[in-house]
């Protein structure tokens, strides 16, 4: 028997698939340390026998400084009877089809392959599939879980014996790297025409090159799905880009050859600089330098460019000196899911691109490219994609529930064994095919997950898909409020279970009364909540049709001021004028609404005169591009108090007649936006005074998409913390309605421990669960 110490050592969290056991290997080695590692589940167990020194150290540097793209989220180690080991191993791993583990994100290239890449000597030398342990797809090419190579895209792709050498050699990086490939037994690319038509050419990455320096449009097949790819100097090109895939206004993505091209259009902080650098590689929202070289029509009225580095080999390859800037967009017509297929690309994109740079490895789940933002040093995410998702979260519960998220910004989350996994962004389902694609993930998360849901949690509102998805499911519902669940899944994130304050201020959202809301402030815990207060209701007239016209919803407010309409939107014709104001006369087609963001969209459409929007939040977006933030005055404004059980109330009159005041007077559009923006912080801040006054409450929960403003949310979130409030704010998922799923999941949960959830979905069943 020894006398050395042996222990069982077990870690959980995302272990597999990220280096996890040739890392244990190699610092056992540094540390005399014998025994064995191997995979057993979802976990990673190791017999480890050492001096007690050590052992010490060993599980030190395990804890404290693992693989980089490892994330231990338990850790045990018990003391086991003494065994004598001459070496240290890894053995065959133990399969559990009951704990298969979390799925891994797709992550950019590595320094080490970086350098491979660009190595002339080394057999991966301008290799566009390059990768290693530490990089390289992962849940775009899973098939089934577990992630072996057999279970991957990868698996008609038989390793060469140099690549098998690689992968069976645990002191090499590539040590079980499913994907490892190199160009004598990998995929290849190929380029088309757009009728489907092979180009001959002996190298097509080389020839794609010359064709953006053409003026040429590409649909490039990357880790995830197509990306329409162009010059990005070439203003001509972009204009003709944007009349084929249908997308007048909204900002296209930029990504640059360096981070020193960055920094030649953009102000880059350096927690921004290390955003835009990680291995996630999002494109990351960037303010622009005063003097651009880029077109105006890259990200036209926008005072932010969104940036991306490259992430793939392929991408290193297609800049040189004279060509470091390329639109990088997803390979869609706008409103229309991500093309991943080579077929569908060939059939959607023929009247976009001129040519198709293809690969020959299939992609089996589509992902757009991560959108982030860094404010005070923090990552936000605007949208959950390549690098970020599938997310896991841990939830304390042993439900299985399904969330189905909302109708804008769409997510899935299935919440198993303790996490609660999270989908990547699914577009918005206002049309069939990303419906289809939605309920796909849907079946993908449950296969890989090995996962069938006892609950589902859904939106109030039956007008979502969503929710009507939900509803049909043979298993039990718990109805979720909008905003609850987002003031739910930031509390989820925090690990927060005391009583909070949730300001969640958005666009759209059913309340629990059968009105919209979307200014509010919500009292209680991811099961509970009492709304406190909320911004004055008013009827806008319109529909949908309100949030896509915005002049629609600033004559609703108007309306209800008794002010003059015609003469403040002088370019709408004056019969679609006069048809609004009767059917606000006599409630045709109107809804009520406390949303925030309708009111940013009132006020663009008085200052701006954006009277029609063609993306997602267009105007309140140019509202605050605008806007000058030397100016520090604001507008008179009212909170109505009531007595202590009435909801708070911020009014609109005051705000919306300043404005109007100051446009009669030539004050300058940028000083009138700046001055609204104020008067919201100062409004919201009030009013969080008086309800820590009322109900003895510190914490603060932001979330909702009008704080993707980020003038608006820098603003509420300096002044909340002079007053000394605990600010929690979303960090891990979208603070907009991408990050629904997961709150409807952390609500659900909570509810079900608690059994107070009611199988329904109307205001009055959820209003019973309190």
């Amino acid at each position: 028997m020894s006398e050395r110490p042996n222990y069982l050592v077990q870690i959980w969290g995302l272990v597999q698939g990220v280096g996890m056991r040739p890392f244990i290997y190699k610092t056992a080695k540094s540390f005399d340390i014998t025994g064995f590692v191997k995979n057993q589940g979802a976990s990673v167990m190791m017999h480890i026998s050492g001096k007690k020194e050590d052992i010490t150290g060993f599980v030190h540097m395990l804890t404290h400084h693992p693989p980089q793209n490892a994330r231990i989220e338990k850790i045990q180690k018990l003391s086991i009877e003494s065994e004598d080991y001459q070496d240290f191993r890894i053995i065959t791993s133990s399969a559990d089809q009951n704990h298969l583990g979390l799925l891994l994100p797709d992550l950019a290239l590595c320094e080490d392959c970086m350098r491979d890449v660009k190595t002339s000597k080394d057999r991966h030398f301008k290799y566009a599939f390059t990768n290693c342990t530490n990089c390289g797809p992962r849940y775009s090419i899973i098939d089934e879980l577990p992630y072996d190579r057999k279970n991957t895209s990868m698996e008609p792709f038989q390793m060469c014996p140099q690549c098998e050498t690689e992968y069976k050699n645990p002191e090499d990086r590539r040590f079980h790297a499913q994907p490892v490939c190199c160009p004598h037994c990998g995929p290849q690319y190929q380029l088309y025409d757009r009728s489907g038509n092979l180009i001959p050419c002996e190298d097509p990455i080389k020839k794609v090159k010359q064709l953006f320096k053409k003026g040429k449009i590409v649909a490039v097949k990357g880790i995830g799905g197509y990306h329409l790819v162009c010059n990005a100097m070439n203003k001509g090109t972009i204009e003709l880009l944007r009349q084929r895939k249908k997308r007048p206004d909204r900002p296209f993505a930029v990504m640059a050859s360096t981070i020193e091209a960055v920094k030649e259009i953009c102000m880059v902080s350096d927690a921004e600089e290390e955003t835009i650098s990680s291995n996630k590689r999002p494109i990351v929202l960037l303010n622009k330098r005063k003097v651009s070289m880029l077109p105006e029509s890259v990200a036209p009225g926008l005072i932010r460019y969104g940036v991306m580095l490259p992430y793939s080999a392929l991408h290193y390859f297609i800049f040189d000196h004279s060509l470091q800037y390329l639109i990088m967009t997803s390979g869609n017509i706008s409103g229309m899911p991500i093309c991943y297929k080579d077929r569908d690309a060939l059939s959607q994109l023929n009247n976009v691109a001129d040519y198709f740079l293809m690969h020959n490895r299939e992609i089996r789940t589509p992902i757009d490219d991560s959108v982030v933002k860094v404010i005070h040093g923090d990552t936000l995410i605007s949208r959950c994609g390549r690098g970020y998702a599938p997310a896991a979260l841990p939830i304390d519960s042993t439900a299985t529930i399904l969330a189905v998220g909302g109708q804008q910004k769409a997510s899935i989350c299935m919440l198993h064994k303790g996490y609660a996994h999270v989908s990547q962004y699914l577009n918005t389902l206002n049309n069939m095919e990303s419906f289809n694609e939605y309920k796909q993930v849907i079946d993908r998360f449950s296969r890989l997950l090995k996962a069938e849901a006892q609950f589902v949690g859904h939106d109030l509102s039956s007008d979502n898909f969503s929710t009507r998805y939900a509803k049909q499911l043979p298993i039990n519902k718990v109805a979720i409020q909008h905003h609850h669940a987002h003031m739910a899944g930031c509390m989820a994130e925090h690990q927060l279970s005391n009583e909070v304050l949730g300001i969640i201020f958005d666009g759209t959202g059913m309340g629990t009364d059968g009105t919209v809301w979307g200014g509010e402030f919500l009292i209680g815990t991811r099961s509970t909540f009492e709304r406190v207060g909320h911004l004055e209701y008013v009827a806008i007239q319109g529909g949908e049709a309100a949030i896509k016209e915005p002049w629609r919803t600033a004559a609703s407010y108007l309306y209800s001021l008794n002010c003059d309409i015609a003469s403040l939107f002088p370019t709408v014709d004056r019969k679609d004028i006069e048809i609004v104001t009767k059917a606000l006369q006599h409630n045709i087609n109107c809804f009520i609404s406390s949303s925030m963001g309708r009111l940013f969209d009132c006020i663009a459409a008085l200052i701006l005169g954006r009277t029609h929007i063609t993306y997602d939040a267009q105007a309140a977006i140019e509202l605050e591009s605008i806007l000058d933030p030397s100016v520090l005055d604001y507008y008179a404004f009212t909170v109505q108090e009531g007595n202590n059980e009435e909801p708070l109330l911020i009014g609109y009159g005051d705000i919306i007649k300043g404005v109007l005041a100051d446009l009669n007077n030539g004050i300058p559009v940028p000083s009138i936006s700046a001055k609204f923006h104020n008067t919201l912080c100062k409004a919201t801040i009030r009013c969080a005074i008086k309800i820590r006054e009322r109900y003895q409450i510190n914490d603060v929960i932001l979330s909702g998409g009008v704080f993707e403003n980020t003038y608006f949310f820098k603003n509420i979130l300096s002044e909340l913390r002079e007053y000394s409030f605990n600010v929690y704010f979303n960090k891990q998922m979208p603070l907009n309605d991408g990050g629904l799923s997961f709150g409807q999941a952390a609500a659900a949960a909570s509810m079900i421990g608690r059994e107070s959830y009611v199988s329904g979905n109307s205001g009055d069943d959820y209003i019973r669960t309190r």
